[in-house]
Parts: structure tokens; C-alpha cells; sequence
């Protein structure tokens, strides 16, 4: 708990407590109450959300990539074309900035305790270490462009990787800003106080900046704590980013250099050197190493340990070699103590230095080895060659087809330019076809990551839709437990009514309503741990039903056939016999009405008074019928009440039957619902598992999904742990199928750049550049997936091909003797250690005329000396340059070639080619010369017409040394074996002809002869010799040269000498007059001064 308390006492929880001191919890925590020293507590807000998310998706939408990248470095424009500054003046104000707390939020200022610039949290593309969003910022403007600039290098794609490189560092950048934050196009870059890393440990252990020292401690600690994180440290000290920036700007500049350089063609050396001469203008001059300035006395760990710090830095006492060296010169405003620390000449320093950076370093040895060979006409290797004036041509129709298959035409022209392999065809066909077969797995490697991706990604959206589909049938199944409880009630209610039925009927049947309710049973619990089991055996208890018994009566009687009861029969034979009786009384009425009519007798008595009157007649006989009516009447009564009756007893029997029946029907009933809720029971009860169970299944299908995902949402309640997830899972197929293209995609390449190779070994080779097997567009379609068939079956292709066009040529042994050829360097060579010669056309033309395509197979070479005991004479043999005549046509009739662009002949500068002899017996520089080598020959394939260099290890003229005389050197002789092609008659001809043309002009080779007087002229040189100088006096050498002095091949043709040239070994150091006559005051003699020949090794 923190409290702040003011300079006045205050009461917390009814105890005074003084200011500074707090006791927290006394009256509650007693004893252990504890005091809480004063402190202030302050809350600083920060932004927790990214501010700009729209605009910079509309400026990637507007403005494209460069648009979004350049948005952290724009900033606010005045009227005046500056930039505005925000309220501290010491930063620009971006485009995306924006002021709003205390506007919005209106805070009290006598709350804030620090007004200085900008205490409130505005709306800004924020990149410090506490902001909430800030790591986005970084990957968007910093770590994607400089990710994909270092791929980009990586992948040969130097101009496009420099693009994304821009969008950081741009050294190219000649906008009007200051230098060197104009370079940066990162903001927290341009802000960046760049400190060096000795002024860090320094202040580490001087303090003098505490606020460095507090962020180095805790980048030394977050250091610790990650040692393996650069990344924590460069949050730290952003420098670290700088530094990798430009190193991954200079090595792509150096690797794209060093791959034009490898060209070695004329062009592309001067864009490398312009690449080169970039990085330098980058780098600078190079660093100064510094000079000891004193000692430290040595040191061990008892004696550091007090003063090391953080970092184990420590300082140290360090006395000066030189006195005053490690203090600055005092001036005039200096005081009198800076004087005497001057002239103490003593100083203090870090104990352990700051190590060299040997990385960085290393790129201003790179850039000026580079530099230093271009400027020097070396190759990459360091070799010196002659380039040729321009490229060889390039197909344009070999163009046209790499672009129409969507190629880059500079990669293209790239790998023309590539130089010949140091194998042969058959050695880089093979591996050639064994890189093709691994491309042709990883293609179907490919193909099953692509069906095992769709695989995941059917079984993730099968596991989604069937969770989705259980989430909706869940409500199905709650809907059916609804259902199966409201019809266990429906039939509660229906068992209810039919109860009630039932005792009402045997109510109405005379029964106790106690009995009732102890006849009706009650239905038990549901068994469902028998159910569980699969054991169930429950029965539901019934009702007893009533007898009923029917009195059927045996004789039908009037019935009509008719089933009626014994009443009922009685019914009817009583109603039958009252009809009966009731006709017989109709008869007597009627016969009574007409006896009436009978007239009436009377017969009158008076005796005694009293008569009597008797009257007998129809009256009489009518009231007698009468009479007998009434008394039938009477008895069809009877019958009719007795018929009655029997009607009311057989009624009653009928209801009575009814009530018994309808109450065998309740009780039937109420044992059928017994039944049913015993089923409802058991439906109820199957509706809630298959819901508790369709619930599991949910809770199944979301592990099956977070199985298949790894992705869980939040209303899900099931437990789950990352352990759940499966390991084959899409993202894993996804990455899969990312590398597997990637790796497929190199692999193909590299598949591809060997067969390009075997294909340029095989033209070499078979001597037609217009073999041509392999296309272009082979992973064009569907992933690319066949790239590999295809380019397997134009491998086997060319493997045929190859086969089927490698014809026998001729092979021929040439001897040259350098003495023949080109005496003057032999001369040369004896004089320096070394010699140019050229071999011309015409040379092998004497030993094959009409032989065109002449190729070197093997080279030796002998140099016939007098040596000392087992001293090696090694020479340097080097290929300068070579020729091939390539068709056996003639050029209008001509046969020699015309210039340097007759396209009937193939110039060779760059490939550079060197042996060293050991011997110089026929040496051909191997240790063992096997035609069959997997690499080639030295010098193989070469043009036999061709410029040779001969080196041997010293320069005598220089005084170098040198294992034996090279004066002794009779002759070089290069033994060459060679390969030639029948050109026909027609060329045959001309090169006779042009044999004959080349000896009358005295340019065949060996049309110059060396002589050297003193062994082939003795007689003459010693007469000369013999001579007496006198002073002012000439003396004359006559020599005789005679035809056998003179090539066989020559007899008969040279008919006058055309040139003579006087080489003279003399120790003085002046020139050296000859003339032509010996009178030297006869003007017409011819005088020539003989000077030193440098190059000729000083000779006159």
C-alpha cells in the first residue's frame, strides 16, 4: 500500500501518524502492522493503441511500398519550405502527429511534475522501448525492408535487394538535409547519438553521464539475462542496428560487385569498379591503428576485483612513454593545475581495451583488394589477362524466348557470361542427373505437402462444420429431453383423468373409495443402472380388471337374430303376449259394439208391487264383450308392466356391464400409461443422455478441432493444454509446403545452373554453340510441380546428343621451338625470366594445310639448359589469348583472316590458364597427364592460334635470383598435341596459298633467325677479335649467311634480307655506335647507336 503523506499530521484509521512515516494496518494487523517510509508516487500515461492504422493502409493503397516506407520520415512543411520543429526544438514534427491530451483530457498542470517538452502522450508513430505498438512500428519501417533486402542479396538479386536497402539506409541520397541523418530513413535513426563504445565502459566506471550509465547497466543486465537475443541489446543501443544496415548494404554491394566482377568482360568490370568505388565513398578513409602511447602495470584479479564494474571495466594509471604525449597542449586560457597535469604526463585508461573489429575491418581490405586488381588488370583470381574489346554476341531470339516465358533478361545475359566449367560433360551431365532426380522428389514432395495442407485444411473445416452443426443439434437434443419431459407429463395428466375415471366407475359399482385407492398401484423409479448394464427386466404393475357376466339369451324368440340378453328376450315375450292379449280385448270391444246392435227383449214382472223389469238384448251381450275386454285388458297390462320391468332390469344390467366395462377400460388404460410413462421414463432418459453425450461429443469435436488448430475460443469450457495439439497440423504443413517450394525452388535452380554448365561443357566440347537443349518457363504453371520431368528429359537429351555427335577429329603433335619462332624471345626470356610469343595460323599450317578448328588437348614443355644437381627449372606457362577458325569457308576468296571481327574466327581472352614445369623435360605441369581426367586439361580445348607467356622465377637483370643461368637456355620448346577438322580442297588451297604470300613477305614463322656470332660464326668473331683497336680507327665484322642457315621450308624463297637487328651484351652503360662501312667520314655510311633495352634486359 502506498501513501503519500504531507507536511501536516494526519488520521488514518483513528491513529495520528507524522509526516514521512506511515504505520499500515496496526489496528488491524497488530504486532504485525509495518511502516511504509514516504514516497512520491507518480503516473505517467501512455498511448495503448496505434493511432494510424487506416492512414497507412490507404498510403500502402495510394502511394505504394516507397510511399508507406517514406511515411516516418515526412515531416511538417512551413510556407517557407522548412521543416517545423515540435515543442522541445530539437525534433522535426512528423506528417503523423498529432497533440490531443490536453485538449481532451484537460489535466490540472499543478498535477504534472515535469512540463518540460511534451509530458502528455500524443498520437505518433512511436519506436520507443515502452511503447505499446512501437514493435510493429519497427518491423514495418525497419526489420521487413532490411529482411528482405538481405534475402534478396542472398538470392542473387542485388538491384532489387538495394531498393528495400533504400528504405533505410540510402547513401545515394543528395536531397539538402544534413549529413549523415539525410542517409537514415528510419526516424529513431535520425535522432540517434552515436556514442563509441570505449566513451560507454568509461562513463561506466567515471559516472560523469548518469543517465548513459543507467541505460548501460540496463542493457548490460537485459544482456545477461538474453545472451543470445541481439535483439534485446539493440533496443538498448540502436547503433547496433545502424551497423548492421550498412554491413548488409556493403555486402551486397561487395557480392554484387564480386558477380560482375567474375564476368570479366569489359562492362561489367566498370559497373563492379563503380559498385566498389561506392562502398569505399561509404566506408571512408580507414581507421588509424592507435599508436601505444604508455604502459599499465600488470595486473591480477585480487588486485581488479574492488574496481570492476558492471561491465568488469576498470581503470588504471597509465604513464606515458613520452612525457606530455596523453595531455593536450596548454593554451593561453588553459590554467596553472591543467599545466601541472600536463606536466605530471600521466593519465588513466580502461584496463581491458576495446577489441578491434576485424568484421568491419575486413570490408576496407575487400574494397580496396577489388579496387586494386581492377586498376591493375587482374582478374578476380588476380591474374593478369587481356579483355576483349567487346562481348561475345548474344541470341536474340534466346532472348525473346526468356522473356516470353517471363524471365529477368539480365539474369539471362548473366548466365552466358558465366565461365566454363572445370569439369567435363560427362562428369556434370551426371551429377546433372542426379541433382534432377532430387528435384523430381521434392517435387513430389511438394505435391503430397500440398495434398497433406488440403488434407488439414478439410479436416479443420470438417471438425469446424460438424462442431458447427453439434453446436445446432445440441438445441435439437435439448428440444427432444423438452419433448420426452412434456410427454412423461402429458401422460401423467392422461394417467390422472384415467384414475379418475376408474373411481368414478367403481364408485358408481359400488366400491370403497379406500379400496379404490389401494387397488390402484404406484409406478417406481427408472432402473437406469440396469438400463447402464443392458440388464433391464423392470415390470409395471396393472390394474385388476372386473368379471363381467353376460346373460345371453338361449332363445332368440322375436329378436330377429338378434344377440339380446334374458331380459331382453323376457321384454319382448311380454311385449308379444300383451299384443296378444290386447288383440283379443280389440275383439271383444268390437264384437261388444256389434252385439249392440241386437234390439233389446224385455220381459216385465210386477208381482207384488215390485216388478221386475228384464230387459236382455244386444246392451247386455255388449256389456258382456265389454267386460271380457276389460278383463284381457287387464292381462296385456300385466305383460306390458312386466315387459316394462324387464326393460328397466336390463338397462340397468347394460349400465351396470357399461360401468364394469368402461372400468376394466380405465384400469386398462391406467396399466397401458403405467406402460407408457415407463417408456417416457426410459425416453426421457435416453433424450438426456443423447444430450449429455451430444454434449460430450462437442467437447470431443472441440479437442478434435483445437487437435487439428491449435486455436481455442473463448466460450468453450474444456480444458485445454498446448500439449493437446497435434504436431502434423496445417500451420506444419503450410511451413512444409513453404520450405519444401523454397528448397524446391533452389534445388530446381541449382539443378538448372548445372545443367546450363553441362550444356556450355557440351558446345565447348563438341565445338557448336548452337547446341542448344535446355528452355526456359519449366516451373511455369501449377506450383511448377513437372520442372523437374521436364528438365530431366531435356538432360537425357543432351546426354544423347552428346553421344551421338562427339566424332573422332584428327590428333596431331606439334613441337615449337621458340628459337624457330620467335628467337627475340627467346632472347628475352634469357636476359628477364620471362617472354611473350605468338603462334600464328601459318605455323600449323605447314604441317596441315586445309585444317580448320584446331584445338590444344595437351601442352608440355621442355627447356633445354645446363643446371645444377637437382635444381628444378620451373617456368610459368600462361595462355594469354587463343583462336579457333571455326568454319572452313573463305572470306571472298581470302583465307587469312581480315580483323579482329572476321566471324569466320572465335577469340578466347579471359579464360586465364597457367602450368609451372618441375622439370622442363616435356613437363606438362601434372603430376600424372591422363587424357581421361574428370577436369579438364590445362590449356584443353584452347585454339592452338594463341599468345603464350613464359615466367621463370627470377629477373636477372634486376639482380633477383635464380637457381641457375638462364644464358644457358639453348632453346623453349613447346610440345603440343592437338586436335584439327578437315576443311576440304577449297580450304587447303587457300591456306597453301597463303603459306606462299606469308614466306615471300618474310611473315611466316620462321622467317627470323637468331645468330649468335660467336657460336655460329666462330672463324669470323675471332678474327674480329684479333684486331687491335687503335683510336678513331673502325673495324669491320663480315658475316656470310648461306642457305643452310635458313629453314628448309625457306630454300629457294627468301630472296633479301628485309630486317636485321644487333642485340649487344656490353658492361658499359653508354650507347654504342655501329655503322655499315667502316669509313664512318664516308657520307654515305649509315650509323645507328645501340641504347639499353630495358625490356630486353638491358642488352644494346
Amino acid at each position: 500500500m502506498k501513501l503519500r503523506v504531507d507536511s501536516k499530521p494526519i488520521s488514518f484509521h483513528g491513529q495520528v501518524v507524522t509526516p514521512g512515516v506511515v504505520v499500515v494496518g496496526k489496528e488491524i494487523l497488530g504486532a504485525k502492522s509495518f511502516v511504509l517510509q514516504e514516497r512520491e508516487i507518480a503516473y505517467q500515461f501512455f498511448l495503448h493503441q496505434h493511432p494510424y492504422v487506416q492512414q497507412l493502409v490507404q498510403r500502402l493503397l495510394h502511394a505504394g511500398t516507397a510511399g508507406l516506407q517514406r511515411t516516418d520520415t515526412e515531416y511538417v512543411t512551413k510556407p517557407d519550405g522548412s521543416w517545423e520543429t515540435l515543442p522541445d526544438g530539437k525534433k522535426f514534427k512528423p506528417i503523423l502527429y498529432e497533440d490531443f491530451f490536453a485538449s481532451h483530457y484537460s489535466p490540472d498542470p499543478s498535477l504534472v511534475l515535469n512540463t518540460n517538452g511534451s509530458p502528455y502522450p500524443v498520437k505518433d508513430l512511436d519506436f520507443s522501448s515502452s511503447g505499446a505498438y512501437a514493435v510493429y512500428n519497427w518491423e514495418l519501417f525497419f526489420h521487413v525492408p532490411l529482411t528482405i533486402g538481405i534475402h534478396l542479396s542472398k538470392n542473387q538479386r542485388f538491384a532489387e535487394a538495394q531498393r528495400w536497402f533504400h528504405f533505410v539506409f540510402d547513401p545515394t541520397d543528395d536531397s539538402g538535409g544534413s549529413t549523415p541523418e539525410r542517409f537514415w530513413k528510419v526516424r529513431p535513426f535520425q535522432h540517434t547519438d552515436v556514442k563509441k563504445i570505449e566513451e560507454i565502459l568509461v562513463n561506466l566506471v567515471t559516472n560523469e553521464d548518469p543517465t548513459l550509465r543507467r541505460e548501460t547497466v540496463h542493457s548490460i543486465n537485459a544482456w545477461k539475462d538474453a545472451p543470445f537475443r541481439p535483439h534485446v541489446i539493440a533496443r538498448y543501443r540502436q547503433q547496433a542496428y545502424m551497423y548492421k544496415t550498412v554491413m548488409a548494404y556493403l555486402d551486397n554491394l561487395l557480392a554484387w560487385g564480386d558477380s560482375l566482377f567474375r564476368q570479366d568482360t569489359g562492362e561489367a568490370i566498370d559497373e563492379a569498379m563503380m559498385l566498389y568505388v561506392l562502398a569505399a565513398n561509404i566506408l571512408g578513409p580507414r581507421p588509424l591503428p592507435v599508436p601505444k602511447k604508455g604502459t599499465v602495470r600488470t595486473q591480477h584479479y585480487a588486485n581488479l576485483r574492488e574496481d570492476l564494474k558492471q561491465f568488469s571495466t576498470a581503470m588504471r594509471d597509465v604513464e606515458a612513454d613520452l612525457p606530455f604525449d596523453l595531455f593536450p597542449f596548454s593554451t593561453n586560457g588553459s590554467n596553472t593545475h591543467d599545466q601541472l597535469a600536463s606536466i605530471r604526463s600521466l593519465g588513466k585508461a580502461l584496463y581491458f581495451c576495446v577489441p578491434r573489429n576485424d568484421k568491419l575491418l575486413s570490408y576496407w581490405d575487400t574494397v580496396a583488394d577489388r579496387l586494386f586488381k581492377i586498376r591493375n588488370s587482374l582478374n578476380f583470381q588476380g591474374i593478369f589477362r587481356q579483355l576483349a574489346l567487346f562481348e561475345p554476341p548474344i541470341d536474340p531470339g534466346m532472348l525473346a524466348r526468356a522473356a516470353a516465358a517471363g524471365l529477368d533478361i539480365g539474369s539471362i545475359v548473366n548466365g552466358l557470361n558465366q565461365p566454363l566449367s572445370l569439369v567435363r560433360f560427362q562428369v556434370l551431365i551426371q551429377k546433372a542427373t542426379e541433382i534432377v532426380q532430387e528435384v523430381k522428389s521434392l517435387g513430389n514432395l511438394l505435391l503430397s505437402s500440398i495434398e497433406k495442407e488440403d488434407n488439414e485444411a478439410l479436416a479443420i473445416l470438417r471438425a469446424k462444420h460438424e462442431r458447427g452443426m453439434m453446436d445446432l443439434v445440441e438445441h435439437v437434443r435439448f428440444a427432444q429431453l423438452q419433448e420426452a419431459k412434456k410427454s412423461k407429463e402429458g401422460l401423467l395428466q392422461s394417467l390422472a383423468l384415467a384414475v379418475q375415471r376408474y373411481t368414478f366407475y367403481e364408485l358408481q359399482l359400488g366400491k370403497k373409495l379406500e379400496e379404490i385407492e389401494q387397488s390402484i398401484p404406484e409406478l417406481e423409479d427408472l432402473d437406469t443402472e440396469s438400463l447402464a448394464k443392458m440388464k433391464f427386466s423392470m415390470k409395471e404393475q396393472e390394474v385388476a380388471f372386473r368379471d363381467i357376466e353376460v346373460n345371453i339369451a338361449q332363445d332368440l324368440g322375436e329378436s330377429g337374430g338378434k344377440i339380446i340378453s334374458s331380459y331382453e328376450s323376457q321384454e319382448l315375450n311380454q311385449f308379444e303376449g300383451a299384443r296378444r292379449l290386447q288383440d283379443t280385448a280389440a275383439i271383444f270391444d268390437l264384437l261388444g259394439k256389434e252385439l249392440s246392435l241386437i234390439p233389446q227383449i224385455g220381459a216385465k214382472a210386477q208381482p207384488m208391487g215390485g216388478g221386475v223389469d228384464v230387459t236382455f238384448g244386444g246392451a247386455q251381450l255388449s256389456t258382456m264383450m265389454s267386460m271380457m275386454s276389460s278383463s284381457v285388458s287387464l292381462g296385456a297390462d300385466q305383460m306390458n308392466y312386466a315387459a316394462n320391468k324387464a326393460a328397466k332390469i336390463g338397462s340397468y344390467t347394460r349400465r351396470e356391464l357399461d360401468w364394469t366395462f368402461q372400468s376394466n377400460l380405465a384400469a386398462g388404460e391406467i396399466s397401458q400409461i403405467f406402460k407408457q410413462l415407463r417408456a417416457a421414463q426410459i425416453r426421457e432418459h435416453i433424450a438426456e443422455l443423447e444430450l449429455n453425450n451430444h454434449r460430450q461429443q462437442i467437447k470431443h469435436a472441440q479437442e478434435i478441432e483445437y487437435f487439428l488448430t491449435g486455436e481455442k475460443n473463448a466460450d468453450w469450457t474444456q480444458k485445454m493444454t498446448p500439449k493437446d495439439k497435434k504436431t502434423a497440423n496445417k500451420a506444419l504443413y503450410t511451413w512444409m509446403k513453404r520450405e519444401v517450394r523454397g528448397l524446391y525452388s533452389k534445388c530446381f535452380q541449382f539443378a538448372f545452373d548445372i545443367a546450363k554448365k553441362a550444356e556450355r561443357a557440351l558446345q565447348h566440347e563438341l565445338g557448336n554453340p548452337d547446341l542448344t537443349y535446355l528452355q526456359f518457363g519449366y516451373q511455369a504453371g501449377k506450383e511448377g510441380l513437372l520442372a523437374g520431368e521436364k528438365l530431366y528429359l531435356d538432360v537425357k537429351r543432351m546426354e544423347m546428343a552428346y553421344h551421338d555427335l562427339n566424332q573422332r577429329e584428327y590428333e596431331l603433335t606439334k613441337h615449337v621451338s621458340l628459337l624457330q619462332v620467335d628467337p627475340l624471345a627467346l632472347i628475352q626470356l634469357r636476359m628477364t625470366g620471362s617472354c611473350t610469343v605468338q603462334l600464328p595460323e601459318t605455323l600449323f599450317d605447314l604441317d596441315g594445310p586445309g585444317h580448320y578448328f584446331r584445338r590444344i588437348k595437351t601442352v608440355a614443355v621442355s627447356i633445354p639448359s645446363i643446371t645444377g644437381p637437382y635444381a628444378s627449372v620451373n617456368c610459368t606457362l600462361t595462355l594469354l589469348k587463343s583462336s579457333i577458325r571455326k568454319t572452313p569457308t573463305l572470306l571472298d576468296g581470302v583465307y587469312a583472316r581480315e580483323d579482329a571481327e572476321d566471324s569466320r574466327f572465335s577469340d578466347y581472352f579471359g579464360s586465364m590458364q597457367s602450368i609451372v614445369t618441375s622439370s622442363a623435360q616435356n613437363d606438362s605441369g601434372l603430376f600424372e597427364p591422363n587424357l581421361r581426367d574428370e577436369r579438364y586439361l590445362p590449356f584443353e580445348h584452347s585454339g592452338v592460334m594463341s599468345e603464350w607467356r613464359l615466367e621463370l622465377p627470377g629477373n636477372p637483370s634486376n639482380g633477383e635470383p635464380h637457381q641457375f643461368d638462364y644464358q644457358t637456355i639453348s632453346d623453349v620448346i613447346l610440345h603440343m598435341r592437338y586436335t584439327a577438322r578437315e576443311g576440304g580442297g577449297l580450304l587447303r588451297q587457300g591456306a597453301i596459298a597463303n603459306l606462299k604470300t606469308t614466306i615471300e613477305d618474310a611473315e611466316a614463322s620462321g622467317s627470323v633467325r637468331l645468330f649468335s656470332i660467336r657460336h655460329e660464326f666462330p672463324t669470323e668473331w675471332a678474327q674480329f677479335l684479333t684486331q687491335v683497336p687503335e683510336a678513331g680507327k673502325r673495324y669491320e665484322l663480315g658475316l656470310t649467311l648461306r642457305e643452310e642457315h635458313y629453314p628448309y621450308w625457306a630454300q629457294g624463297r627468301l630472296k633479301t634480307v628485309k630486317h636485321v637487328e644487333v642485340l649487344v651484351q656490353s658492361p658499359s652503360s653508354g650507347s654504342v655506335d655501329i655503322f655499315d662501312i667502316p669509313d664512318t667520314t664516308n657520307p654515305a655510311a649509315k650509323k645507328d647507336a645501340l641504347s639499353k633495352d630495358t625490356d630486353m634486359g638491358n642488352l644494346l
